[in-house]
């Protein structure tokens, strides 16, 4: 194209112009290489004087490619001269057009010799903002300098091709690319953005930001069709989300930076090494291989995540991805180191070591506080490197455990306790002797474990379920319990001792444990317990002999006992010395609605402490909130709660069968924790 310029610019000034005033001449078009120039006039005036005065017209420069979508239109120049075998343009006027917008005239120059060609356009208007540009050519060689300025947001949506990516609301973008190559290819690049007050959506709403500030710059190096780049993004300012993440720049920075290869042959980018920081909240770091054919796949990946402020992690980071999940409510503090290992998109190895770790769950299912442990994982079914974790304090739903330590081994989709562990709680131990799970494809996990239980305290056991409190101790072993389909059950039967006697729990199983409504279920058979140390701590009252029953088909949601069929009594083979006390008996009566308490309070039987009796024996079967009582035997008014024997001996007649649990449960309460007998 510069040779047919430069032809053009001969004829001219040809020694068979010299004699004339003025010369003009009109070529309809000029192409070269991709370029094309077309509706050309020469305008010629005092060709003998020096210098000439020369001006151009174009009506239309169209570009080659990639560029071939942009034309300068309307080009005229002013001040356009030849001199020693160079075209200038020093002044000129025109306009850029392209398929989706055209800007009013900006400012135009060229410079066109032998062996240097430059071409400026400054002023240029587009979308409420100013661009320049500024290239330059040497042999092959050439360069770029663009800047487009304070550009509208909302403006330049209306250029893109439509339906666009984005919604822009409001906002400033200002753009500076500088670029170089040879011929037809690009060498190097490099591109710094800047943002302010961004405020813009994808259609699907899944990225936001608002009023968000960005700063960033791009390098990248062309070397045989291998481009090495390197990059730079701060966030200065605003809020961003991207689902279901919202992130606010405010008080603690945020950047991201990156560098590596990209392979256009293959569509495949080696990101040798990038960092994102957010504050103290999360640092990570690492290497990965991505390929992009349809979509973006990780190919490989290596991280470090580093944590000096879990808290803010989980609450930045974790909490939207656990919200409607079993997770939701939970929050953690602490600090975190961890190494990941990604293959084909899979976690492949893990390793994390946490320090001062607690969690707390809004739900009240479990805290830990003064956490601390590693944890080794790997998807290598021969990994053998163990794990642990210990703390200071932990609880379970109700559960109370002391310092305690764990040691196990995590592969592939197992995990097993690797040794006995022994966790103080309610006064006594709870003896871990196996714990593991197994994962199954499109299955419930599966879970194992059994253990034993030593003297746990039978007060704090039933003050952690909300239940009356009971004196005694715990203790008895527990066989097999397995998890599947969400429901823990007990693979046999789990035996208490307790009050010299003992309680034998069957068919146990729990499910939803996890939710807000856990559901419980179970059978229980009671053997000759000591009634003297079952009430000796309570202000119940006193009462010696045994006690005998069961609990049968027993279901509890959220620990409340919705229905089951129950019965506590004096066995038949029991020969042990029965008595009761006065105050028992008024409070059994007052259980039972009884009578017994009128007789005691205006006769002669008032001035005795205790009294004999045959046989005790209460039963209730819980349905709808109603609770059905039945006591020894049936009588004419009611049903007798206890039967007398010895002297002085005493008969409690139950007079009330349906009672409401709720009542029942505040009748006991009070009698619990008051000595004062209340006689409805």
């Amino acid at each position: 194209m510069i040779r047919l310029i430069l032809a053009v610019a001969l004829v001219l000034t040809s020694s068979a112009a010299i004699a004339l005033d003025a010369l003009s001449l009109t070529i309809e078009s000029i192409a070269a290489q991709g370029w094309k120039l077309e509706g050309i006039h020469f305008a010629l005036t005092g060709p003998a004087q020096s210098p000439q005065k020369l001006t151009l017209t174009i009506n239309r420069l169209s570009l080659p490619k990639p560029f071939n979508d942009m034309s300068l239109v309307t080009i005229q120049c002013s001040s356009f001269t030849w001199q020693n075998q160079e075209l200038i343009c020093a002044q000129g006027r025109a306009k850029v057009r392209s398929k989706h917008w055209q800007s009013p005239s900006a400012n135009f120059s060229f410079h066109i010799g032998d062996k240097q060609n430059t071409l400026t356009l400054t002023d240029l208007q587009l979308a409420e903002g100013a661009i320049s540009i500024n290239a330059e050519q040497r042999g092959k060689q050439w360069r770029i300098q663009a800047t487009a300025k304070a550009v509208q947001a909302t403006a330049i949506q209306k250029l893109l091709p439509q339906p666009a990516l984005f919604e822009a609301k409001d906002g400033r973008i200002t753009i500076k690319l500088k670029a170089s190559g040879s011929d037809a290819l690009m060498d190097n690049f490099t591109v710094t953005t800047q943002m302010d007050g961004l405020t813009a959506q994808t259609p699907d709403g899944r990225f936001a930001a608002e009023k968000a500030g960005l700063e960033s710059r791009l390098e990248a190096q062309n070397h045989q069709g291998l481009w090495q780049w390197q990059s730079r993004s701060r966030f200065t300012g605003g809020a961003f989300y991207r689902e279901p993440v919202y992130l606010e720049a405010g008080g603690q920075p945020m950047v991201l930076e990156a560098q590596g290869n990209w392979n256009g042959m293959n569509n495949r980018a080696e990101i040798m090494s990038i960092l994102y920081q957010h504050g103290t909240a999360l640092t990570v770091s690492g290497s990965a291989i991505v390929r992009h054919d349809k979509k973006p796949s990780l190919e490989k990946a290596d991280l470090s995540l580093r944590s000096d402020n879990l808290q803010a992690l989980s609450a930045i980071y974790l909490k939207p991805f656990l919200e409607q999940t079993a997770g939701a409510g939970l929050t953690l503090a602490g600090t975190i180191n961890a190494d990941f290992s990604i293959n084909r998109n899979a976690l492949t190895a893990v390793t994390a070591t946490v320090n001062r770790l607690a969690v707390n769950d809004t739900a009240g299912r479990v805290t830990i506080e003064g956490g601390v442990g590693t944890l080794n994982w790997s998807n290598d079914e021969t990994f053998n490197q163990p794990s642990t974790f210990a703390w200071r304090k932990l609880q379970a739903y109700s559960l109370p455990i002391g310092a305690s330590r764990l040691s196990f081994l995590g592969r592939a989709g197992t995990f097993k306790l690797l040794e006995k562990t022994r966790l103080p709680s309610l006064g006594g131990i709870i003896t871990i002797n196996q714990l593991g799970w197994r994962a199954k494809k499109q299955q419930e996990p599966e879970i194992y474990f059994s253990g034993s239980l030593d003297t746990l305290s039978l007060e704090q056991v039933s003050k952690a379920l909300n239940w009356t409190r009971l004196p005694g101790t715990i203790s008895g072993d527990i066989p097999r319990v397995e998890y599947r389909n969400q429901t823990l059950r007990l693979g046999g039967e789990l035996n208490i001792k307790v009050f010299d006697g003992d309680i034998n729990i069957t068919q146990l199983a729990a499910s939803e444990l996890l939710s807000g409504q856990p559901r419980f279920y179970s059978d229980l058979e009671i053997n000759n317990l000591d009634l003297d140390q079952l009430t000796g701590k309570f202000k119940f009252g006193g009462i010696t002999g045994k006690l005998s029953g069961f609990v049968r088909r027993l279901y509890l949601e959220n620990w409340r006992p919705v229905s089951f069929y129950a019965w506590l009594g004096t066995p038949d083979d029991d020969d042990s010395r029965h008595r009761i006390s006065q105050k028992a008996v008024k409070n059994i009566a007052r259980i039972g609605g009884g009578g017994a308490s009128d007789i005691l309070s205006r006769s002669f039987l008032s001035l005795f402490e205790t009294f004999g009796y045959d046989k005790i024996g209460l039963g209730c079967y819980l349905h709808d909130g109603v609770c059905q009582l039945m006591g020894v035997k049936a009588t004419s008014q009611g049903y007798a709660i206890i039967t007398g024997g010895g002297v002085p001996r005493i008969d409690v007649i139950g007079y009330n069968p349906r009672v409401d649990w709720n009542v029942l449960m505040e009748r006991l309460s009070r009698i619990s924790k008051s000595d004062e007998v209340i006689i409805n």
